[in-house]
């Protein structure tokens, strides 16, 4: 590339970048018709860059040097530096994907923004004064005469800029945030019905005021005014909006509408420019002019909170009762003043004179449950012109309550909670924190801790508190934003608690994982089965000994132990275990520790752990743990005999305790994990030698099966079960049975979604995480070899064969292998290592799932992994020949010095721990140390074995280990290294895809490329540049084409004439029914009704207890599929965690309801259980009843399970209820019933097949020899 650089100088400080291509334009794209070109303008500085693309475009503009800005000549001159070669390779893929847009013909249209001049903004909350839909104002704001206040429509986002008393403020809110706009005449004004509460901004003074100076010509030439310190951020975040009386923090969280009274002037024209944003619900209604009835939030939220104290005290309405009272207040779906007559309604029906001890009693008497209140939830729609003021009113709420305990108290869910029981779950309050608001949550399904466990009957006293962003996302470090005070708050609140319904709830503490993901316990005093009074002291007490420990960061980590998820715990002393301490494995100078963190079982004791597992564990050898102090792995050692456990002090006890009796279990190690790639390894592998060709090769064999998904069935039902979709209801057996009937399930718009929706998902991962399975791979567990066996660099790999995607699995026996373990950053964390198989009998060939290290050398191979150790990490493994034969170079391992705790020197208190829960979420950069790594590591000639790339390794190292040491990373460290504005495409974003009517997927329309500063007020941070990388990934990003996958091969249109897919299923079975004599079903619709209302009733639940958003919740189609759709094409780690105990719900979900549906208890689905082809259609539970002869159709009055089946499908093809705020047609009960239905159907022809076999035999028995 030849490009050119030209220098201009005598700029205004004040000209920003944008402000300068607006200038340009006219001259170079208009006047010399040149297109690739871009400028830059540092801010505040007096001079400016042009590069151009192609240096005869840059010798032609510099013909004539001169040009007039700003009342000025400026005089340019060819700059002595030649272009940046990154920003050139930016240029060229702008200008080939522009070619690429032209040609596709996506050019995306201009979209043109709308700007109001403001007159004056409220905030305050609908209701219905003597019947009539109005909008009562609760905090107004009134702007000064001569301010500048706008509200902008732009691209994505509502901008709203005004002068307060306390200097100007901005108010961001994103169009997915808004309901409904009602747009009136008397005033001009715009009302904005709210899902969430907008973002608010503290703009600095000095910038507000030069803008407002220089008017409208510097607005156009976007031009900034001088910033008084050049790192500081542009802007506060706000927690609540300044008034000069009023307390807008104390009701914005109920009061969600906003009204923006404008400027009459050019109203109607803008209007109607508004109303073709597509992306608004914009409706005309005149509010009426109301002076009596008017209810105001901040008096009602006071009387609402003294008598949630009052009624928690007296005890006339129990607590799980009144959280959901307060929640649906709180959450704004009703107005305190609605709830407060409700209340007050329940006291002389509650008994107000029972005593404290008949609190605790069973709810028997009182006439309302906890879940005939949450069920409100799903009832409640947003008030607007065109709802019934009835809806709202005391007497409607209070028939919905009855209605609904009416329905509860049927029972036909109580199982769905019996089995959320019988899997180790528990029900728990959850809160989120936003930077405005507090919303209550729940309760929600939680596997098991150790604190929950010591309370089994206490479980409403703790919570779990969430700080996150309004839509639930974590809040995101951005340059231009300052969060101080929303850290402020968020501390505010660890401390002071937080008070729901009569009780304080305050701080407890928080685990490893639950601190990455800004989550903490809180918990309220409460006395426990023993008349003891538990506070945080005494539980903390409890637990062990902290004393002894002076880092905050450390003593949260010990503590946090007691928050891991155990869903499974063995009682020690009922199996009068032998409790063995053992030392640690060292190398021979002290220095290293081979065994750091793990210790060993025998195997009655780990068969007495198998039986407590759920079914298909009896091949786990290896366990991670949490048992009194002590925390890691156990693994099988089959010469120990009796019921022994060994534990490592030294390793494996991180603090004293005394609570010894439950051996908890995180984790096992009962399969092993496919294997795949990402672009960490991938691009040290890259550096390693490993050919190109072979990382292509892999990932062109996954891309060949996703394409081939959808061509043909079978291929389609072996990709939905090993992606495990809807796999109780063995979903892609249910495709199996339409495909032998002739039917094509692509007729019906959700099946074809559900398929097409996985298979996105999988597409994307490849392309835009570069995550390709690698069939010569797998991921296991890490353990010691504790007999000697191995020499040093060996490992011995072991796993259940038939459990691994592919075939043919070898014994890894004196073959070389790469292990590694991510994340990977240094070029030294993949080792070659040689793996060897033991001699048979040998006690290691009793393990299995694990990778076996060796305790001899100098030091142990998992610290040389990226710093791994043996308490649960998991390792990677590779033994494709290929790969490890072109891995030419292997680089020394990192060995970085371990970083000290920060020590206070005194022990540490709860308000150290939440300082430090603070300072982690304000400070943790671990993701932009990440993405710096990936971008150096492309752009640099050596790769990741470049200094800056290994300094940044050390950097990650230091931040990963951030949690339990306290010492955050010195991000100054970044200042000196390389920029990097440019970054590699394959960090780009991914094209918005979007689930529109909540099961098709459609792509957004691409963006054109945009200059640096144009449209900023849409960006919440940097806008980056992208160049076309030559190295590996690079390589692997463009082969992938998504849009032209998604149209040729997933998204396959298929004819719909004739009679739909369900109307040929249901003529089937009735025909089969009808050959059956059963003829029942229709005496029954009432009954599958209720049933399908239950369902429908848990699958929204579902959708709003897994949301990030819970304002917004998932589509059915996620619940069904257990993925979060992310429209980006990457989960984030809270949606992956989320997707994994959305899809255990939905499978809980499932097995309940086909219980209800087939009338029987039905057993959960395994992950090894067969559906292959050549599988028996005939269920196992039936053919082990065939043979004892004792099966019959049954002719008597109650109707049998084919026919409730029947029943079911039938009400499945109804439309469903919808469902208050969150409307939608929820389809998948049908789904559920008629796999039911086809079961039943098939075990009845089974039954009658029987039967005529046995009448046959009995006949010919019967028949008299003839007399020859």
């Amino acid at each position: 590339m030849d490009g050119l650089e030209v220098f201009i100088p005598d700029l205004p400080h004040s000209l920003t970048e944008h402000g300068l291509a607006t200038h340009l334009t006219p001259i170079i794209t208009d006047g010399l018709g040149i297109t690739d070109w871009v400028c830059q303008k540092p801010r505040r500085k007096p001079f400016g860059t042009v590069t151009f693309l192609h240096r005869q475009h840059g010798e032609r503009f510099l013909t004539r040097p001169r040009f007039f800005l700003l009342g000025q000549w400026v005089k340019c001159r060819r700059s002595n530096k030649n272009p940046d070669p990154f920003l050139l390779k930016t240029m060229l893929k702008t200008a080939e994907d522009s070619r690429i847009q032209d040609e596709d013909e996506q050019r995306p249209a201009k979209d043109k923004k709308v700007t109001f001049e403001v007159r004056g903004l409220s905030c305050g909350h609908y209701e219905y004064p003597v019947g009539s839909f109005n909008y009562t104002t609760d905090i107004e704001w009134r702007t000064p005469a001569n301010a500048i206040n706008v509200a902008k429509f732009a691209r994505d986002t509502l901008i709203i800029t005004f002068e307060s008393h306390k200097g100007p403020v901005r108010v961001e809110i994103p169009y997915r945030t808004i309901h409904e706009i009602i747009v009136a005449e008397r005033p001009t004004s715009l009302t904005l019905t709210l899902w969430e509460a907008p973002r608010f901004f503290q703009v600095p003074h000095t910038e507000t005021t030069m803008l407002q100076d220089l008017g409208s010509l510097m607005a156009g030439l976007r031009v900034s005014a001088p910033h008084p310190g050049a790192n500081k951020a542009e802007r506060n975040r706000l927690s609540q909006l300044p008034h000069i009386s009023g307390d807008h923090g104390a009701i914005l969280g109920q009061s969600l509408v906003y009204r923006i009274e404008v400027s009459p002037s050019s109203f109607n024209s803008k209007f109607q420019q508004l109303k073709e944003k597509e992306k608004l619900t914009i409706s005309y209604f005149e509010f009426p002019t109301v002076l009596q009835g008017r209810t105001y939030m901040a008096d009602g939220m006071k009387a609402f909170k003294e008598l949630l104290d009052k009624c928690y005290a007296n005890h006339p309405v129990h607590f799980d009762v009144l959280f959901q009272f307060q929640a649906l207040v709180q959450n704004a779906y009703l107005l305190p003043q609605t709830v407060i007559v409700l209340l007050e309604r329940l006291f002389p029906i509650a008994n107000p004179s029972s005593s404290k001890a008949n609190a605790t009693n069973e709810h028997t008497s009182f006439p309302f449950s906890a879940g005939a209140v949450k069920k409100l939830f799903s009832q409640i729609p947003f008030p607007g012109p065109d709802i019934e003021a009835s809806t709202f009113s005391p007497d409607e709420v209070w028939s919905y309550l009855e209605a609904n305990e009416k329905d509860i108290r049927q029972g036909t869910a109580k199982e769905l909670i019996s089995e959320r029981i019988g899997q180790n779950l528990v029900l728990v309050y959850k809160v989120q924190v936003t930077p405005t608001r507090i919303t209550l949550l729940g309760p929600e399904p939680e596997a098991k801790n150790r604190i929950l466990r010591k309370f089994p009957n206490h479980i409403g006293f703790f919570a779990r508190v969430q700080f996150c962003e309004e839509d639930g996302q974590d809040l995101y470090f951005n340059a231009k934003v300052s969060l101080d005070l929303i850290w402020e708050r968020f501390k505010t609140v660890l401390m002071q608690g937080i008070h729901i319904a009569g009780r304080q709830y305050m701080f407890l503490g928080f685990s490893h994982s639950s601190l990455r993901a800004h989550s903490v316990w809180f918990m309220a005093t409460f006395f426990d089965q023993t008349s003891t009074l538990q506070t945080y002291g005494t539980v903390i007490a409890d637990l062990g000994k902290f004393n002894k420990i002076y880092s905050p960061s450390r003593c949260a980590a010990r503590i946090g132990q007691a928050f891991s998820e155990t869903p499974f715990a063995v009682d020690l002393e009922e199996l009068k275990v032998d409790i063995q301490y053992i030392n640690d494995v060292k190398s021979s100078d002290g220095s290293r520790v081979f065994s750091d963190g793990v210790g060993t079982l025998s195997r009655p004791l780990m068969e007495a752990i198998q039986a407590a597992l759920p079914r298909n564990r009896e091949t786990t050898t290896c366990f991670q743990i949490r048992w009194s102090g002590a925390k890691g792995m156990l693994s099988l050692d089959d010469t120990l005999e009796g019921m022994i456990m060994r534990i490592r002090p030294e390793s494996m006890l991180k603090f004293e305790s005394n609570d010894t009796r439950y051996l908890e279990i995180c984790d096992m190690g009962n399969k092993p994990i496919p294997l795949v790639l990402n672009r960490q390894m991938i691009k040290i592998l890259e550096d390693m030698g490993v050919s190109d060709e072979w990382f292509i090769r892999v990932q062109n064999r996954e891309l060949k099966r996703l394409r081939e998904i959808t061509a043909s069935v079978h291929n389609t039902i072996v990709f939905l079960k090993r992606q495990k979709v809807a796999e109780q209801i063995n979903f892609s057996k249910f495709i199996r049975r339409l495909h032998k009937l002739s039917i094509d399930y692509r007729q019906d718009t959700f099946l074809c979604s559900v398929v097409e929706t996985v298979v996105l998902k999988e597409v994307r991962l490849l392309k835009h995480k570069a995550r390709i399975p690698v069939e010569k791979g797998v991921t296991l567990f890490g353990i010691m070899d504790e007999f000697g066996f191995l020499e040093e660099d060996e490992i011995y790999v072991t796993f259940e064969k038939s459990k691994l995607p592919g075939r043919n699995h070898p014994d890894l026996h004196d073959q070389l292998v790469l292990v590694t373990r991510s994340p990977a950053l240094h070029p030294g964390d993949i080792q070659l290592s040689r793996a060897v198989v033991p001699p048979p009998r040998h006690p290691l060939r009793s393990l299995s799932n694990c990778i076996v290290f060796s305790q001899k050398g100098k030091r142990d191979l998992p610290s040389q992994l990226s710093g791994g150790d043996l308490d649960g990490d998991i390792y990677n493994i590779i033994w494709d020949k290929d790969a490890v034969d072109s891995s030419k170079r292997e680089f020394a391992p990192a060995d970085y010095p371990r970083v000290s705790p920060r020590n206070i020197g005194r022990e540490v208190t709860r308000e150290d721990m939440t300082d430090f829960f603070v300072e982690f979420m304000a400070t943790d950069q671990l993701g932009v140390i990440a993405t710096k790594h990936m971008i150096l590591a492309d752009r640099k000639p050596a790769g990741t074995v470049d200094s800056e790339c290994q300094t940044l390794a050390e950097m990650h190292s230091i931040g990963v280990d951030y949690s339990k040491s306290g010492i955050p990373i010195d991000i100054n460290k970044l200042r000196g290294m390389t920029s990097t504005q440019y970054r590699p495409e394959f960090l780009a974003p991914a094209p918005p895809a979007n689930l529109v009517d909540k099961t098709e997927i459609v792509f957004e329309a691409p963006r054109g490329p945009q200059l640096d500063g144009e449209d900023e007020d849409d960006e919440s941070g940097p806008r980056h540049k992208y160049y076309q990388s030559e190295k590996i990934l690079g390589q692997l990003y463009r082969a992938i084409d998504e849009k032209k996958i998604w149209k040729k091969d997933i998204h396959k249109p298929v004819s719909s004439h004739g009679a739909s897919m369900w109307e040929q299923l249901l003529a089937y079975i009735k025909n089969k029914c009808v050959e059956l004599d059963l003829f029942n079903w229709h005496a029954i619709l009432e009954d599958a009704r209720r049933i399908r209302e239950a369902y429908d009733d848990a699958i929204w639940s579902a959708t709003m207890d897994y949301s990030d958003n819970f304002t917004k919740g998932l589509t059915e189609l996620e619940v069904f599929t257990g993925c979060i759709f992310n429209k980006s094409g990457v989960q984030t780690r809270r949606q992956r965690d989320k997707s994994v105990r959305l899809k255990d719900e939905y499978d809980r979900i499932a097995k309940w309801v086909e219980g209800l549906i087939r009338k029987k208890e039905v057993k959960p689905r395994e992950d090894n259980e067969s559906d292959d082809d050549n599988s028996s259609e005939v269920p196992s539970d039936i053919e082990s009843q065939t043979y004892s002869g004792s099966l019959h159709i049954s002719h008597d009055d109650t109707f049998t399970a084919l026919e409730l089946s029947v029943a079911c499908l039938e009400v499945g093809l109804e439309k469903s209820t919808n469902f208050g705020r969150n409307n939608g047609d929820f389809q998948s009960f049908k789904v559920v019933a008629a796999q039911c239905a086809l079961t039943e159907l098939e075990i009845a022809i089974a039954r009658r097949e029987i039967t005529l076999g046995a009448n046959l035999v009995s006949a010919s028995m019967k028949t008299p020899r003839s007399i020859h």
